[in-house]
């Protein structure tokens, strides 16, 4: 009997391929498309949680003023440990980058920690080979096994090894201690390289601190402490009254407990680490992933219930020679079973062979295994669950019919079954439009975000990293000189920091009138004569720096923000005094804003330093060069005779401005990219349905089409006849997403300071192309019908 109902499935469904092919196609794409976002999802809401004690992790981070950040100042974390019950342990992090030493080889890491020595007894990083060891030796260091290789080529061989560390500020001879497993690519702290952090603390002279918030610091609570949202509440106070107590600084600052598994999708905290995802980006993808999803099912039962009308009197027949209802039910059920199964398989299929290109895409490393037993489970179970329902409304309706009528004519689907059907189409294109909004919108953000103007000409500026080594003046003012010989000096500026790295601080600054509580946040830059000329910043009052005057060593150049901290405006701000760090000196030039944060984040106080001399305080430095791109290669040969001249062997890298700032959006743009193939695809897996629709309505309308021809009507009005009802559903779908994708789409953009405007035309020009796309789509069909032999159509059964 079920080989039976196969084949007979199996006959039906060939007798109609191109609908079968049709329902197949959008199935698949659609599960294809979730399965790939939903390993994408689970990489992103995984974060962190390979810890061992991942839920009792957490990460202390500050406020201050209205900025929040992910640093804390270096002695918080003992003073904590050493007044709360509830912390069994508290370890700090810095990360830092380095150049690191093996023989004669240099290799720049950027992924250098410095932690405390119970680290290791916090997260959950396994070593590989060597003794577990505490980082309690200033000479010892852990490498990961990557770090290992890069390093000494073979793991095993590298216990025991030496290497010398050079960052900005020490140079340390260190032994390889042990080797770890290479960090898991969904941890927040990625690193090659793991040093005592008592050589930071030793280097830097800032063990006590309180003023200078520089370090990661979390907590692992006691297994017993209820983390319910009141004690966590509680905790945070006591913390904050530690840190009133201890600072005498008495920075004003507003301490919060973030847990380990909320940092990665917790972006806005400024000094984080790299990589930090968004929440809202996985929200979003979770609604495309089930939109898309949605389309395809309602494709498929668009095209299931509409093919069902045509087999009324092959049910006719049945019941007439005996068949019972259940029979009838259970066949319609297994054909559009099979078609299921059969999308699924090639769904799954198509996910495994395109996630190279999707990890490509999002800059991932996801393998298959994150796809679960249980996911598995569910997508079978939906699968099922969509069959049923796409066969369930032909099955029970067509065999409820009585044969007779229904050999007689009589119409084997009710109006109640092309209101469904109508209702379906609504719902698709009205996911299909808000998605082909978000395309525009986010197009147009990120559009706006690479041409904005953000106060100096990103383009054809290159940098070279210095060195720190030996006298850094004496090395800047050789560097200086060696490119003197060779470049343009007019368009060659050296400074502390790029506007791309510039950090953020509560350093001492004072002014008169200043309120002895309030300590803002803002952020330095050391500066030589040359850089508004070089980065062609402009001035909104005052002038600059000037080339060998030393009246203004000690003088400074704030940007228009500042202004709002001084309480002043940008004729009187000159001439104001200001002390920093015990150096005082007065401000002779106000710079229009510029942002050197990503456009998420309002832009911060800046006070410029006068370093024409090359005391960057302490700061290695870069050396920036504007030049058009047809002479980078040119400039570089130059830049590198210099350097080598100054630094000998020191490796030597370049940079470009424009790069570091596209990185800052990088989030951004994968999100961009990613809404845009799922914004095409979710179109075309729409236009499917509606091409099978066309196909089918046409086919069931061919004697009347036959008809109007003989009869004297035009190819355009059989086309317009054949689509106005369609298109009347496509309409009413404008109209209701268009409130929706714009209540989205503000929210989307509200994460931006600055942002687009959802302009008018931008659902004009969404509504013109669903139309157009929607009338192309069935005029395919409709024209071909429309100019078909009417002789021929008049000959087709009825």
């Amino acid at each position: 009997m079920l080989s039976n109902y196969l084949k007979i499935a199996i006959r039906n469904l060939s007798r109609n391929k191109l609908f079968s092919v049709l329902n197949i196609i959008g199935l698949s794409t659609g599960i294809a498309c979730s399965a790939l976002i939903y390993l994408w999802v689970t990489d992103e809401i995984n974060f962190d949680k390979f810890h061992k004690n991942t839920d009792r992790i957490f990460r202390i981070t500050a406020q201050i003023n209205e900025v929040k950040a992910a640093l804390v100042p270096i002695p918080l974390a003992m003073a904590v440990k050493a007044s709360e019950p509830d912390v069994d342990l508290a370890t700090r992090v810095v990360s830092l980058e380095a150049m690191v030493t093996v023989g004669a080889k240099k290799y720049e890491d950027k992924h250098i920690l410095y932690a405390d020595s119970n680290f290791l007894k916090v997260f959950t990083f396994p070593m590989l080979a060597g003794e577990q060891i505490n980082l309690t030796k200033p000479g010892e260091v852990l490498l990961t096994e990557a770090g290992a290789r890069k390093y000494f080529g073979d793991p095993q061989y590298a216990i025991g090894k030496m290497l010398h560390v050079d960052n900005d500020y020490s140079g340390n001879d260190l032994m390889v201690a042990g080797i770890l497993t290479n960090v898991p690519s969904n941890s927040h702290l990625q690193f090659d390289m793991l040093l005592p952090i008592q050589l930071y603390e030793k280097t830097m002279n800032q063990a006590q601190a309180w003023g200078n918030y520089d370090v990661f610091t979390y907590l692992l609570l006691n297994g017993h402490f209820n983390r319910s949202a009141k004690e966590l509440s509680a905790l945070e106070k006591r913390i904050m009254s530690i840190h009133k107590k201890e600072d005498i600084t008495n920075t004003k600052a507003t301490l919060s407990l973030q847990s380990l598994s909320d940092i990665h999708l917790h972006p806005g905290l400024m000094l984080d680490v790299e990589g930090i995802g968004n929440r809202e980006h996985v929200n979003i993808f979770s609604l495309v992933a089930i939109f898309i999803l949605l389309i395809a099912c309602i494709n498929f039962m668009n095209l299931s219930t509409a093919l069902s009308g045509g087999r009324a009197k092959e049910v006719g027949l049945r019941k007439a020679i005996g068949a019972e209802r259940y029979q009838l039910i259970f066949q319609f059920l297994t054909e559009t079973m099979i078609l299921v199964l059969v999308a699924l398989l090639i769904g799954l299929f198509l996910a495994f062979v395109l996630l190279p290109v999707f990890n490509q895409l999002t800059g991932k490393s996801i393998s298959m295994h994150l796809i679960t037993f249980r996911f598995l489970c569910t997508l079978v179970i939906g699968a099922i669950g969509i069959g049923i329902l796409a066969g369930s409304y032909p099955a029970f309706a067509l065999s409820s019919f009585l044969p007779v009528k229904v050999l007689k004519g009589a119409k084997a689907m009710s109006n109640k079954g092309s209101l469904f059907r109508s209702s379906l189409i609504v719902t698709q294109f009205s996911i299909a439009i808000i998605l082909m909004i978000g395309t525009i919108v986010v197009y147009r953000q990120l559009s706006f975000i690479q041409n904005r103007d953000i106060g100096y000409n990103k383009n054809d500026l290159v940098y070279v990293p210095i060195p720190k080594l030996g006298n850094l003046v004496q090395h800047n003012q050789s560097l200086r000189a060696a490119l003197s010989e060779k470049l343009d000096m007019d368009n060659v500026t050296i400074v502390s920091h790029l506007p791309t790295d510039l950090t953020t601080g509560t350093q001492s600054v004072y002014w008169d009138g200043k309120d002895p509580q309030f300590r803002p946040l803002f952020s330095r830059m050391w500066v030589d004569y040359n850089v508004m000329k070089t980065f062609k910043m402009t001035l909104k009052s005052g002038r600059f720096f000037r080339k060998d005057d030393i009246a203004d060593e000690n003088n400074y150049v704030v940007n228009e923000t500042a202004l709002k901290v001084l309480n002043v405006d940008a004729n009187s701000a000159i001439g104001k005094k200001l002390t920093i760090d015990n150096r005082t000196g007065e401000i002779v030039g106000v710079l229009n804003d510029f942002n050197f944060k990503a456009i998420q984040q309002p832009i911060q106080p800046l006070f410029m330093h006068n370093a024409s001399s090359g005391d960057f305080n302490g700061n290695s430095g870069y050396v920036v060069v504007r030049t058009p791109i047809s002479n980078v290669e040119n400039v570089k040969a130059e830049l590198q005779v210099a350097f080598n001249k100054t630094f000998g062997d020191y490796p030597f890298t370049m940079g470009f401005i424009n790069q570091d700032l596209e990185h800052l959006y990088y989030s951004e743009q994968r999100m961009g990219k990613l809404f845009n193939i799922f914004s095409v695809l979710s179109i075309l897996v729409s236009c499917l349905g509606l091409f099978g629709l066309t196909a089918y309505a046409t086919q069931q309308r061919i004697r009347e089409i036959g008809i109007r021809k003989v009869l004297g009507a035009s190819v355009v009005s059989i086309v317009g006849m054949l689509s106005k009802d369609l298109l009347l559903l496509v309409v009413i779908a404008i109209l209701v997403s268009f409130p929706i994708a714009g209540w989205v789409m503000h929210q989307w953009l509200s994460n931006f300071v600055f942002h687009v405007s959802l302009d008018w035309w931008i659902y004009a020009m969404a509504g013109f192309i669903a139309v157009f796309v929607a009338f192309i789509t069935m005029s395919f069909q409709s024209i071909k019908a429309a100019r078909s032999n009417p002789i021929q159509s008049l000959k087709t059964e009825g």
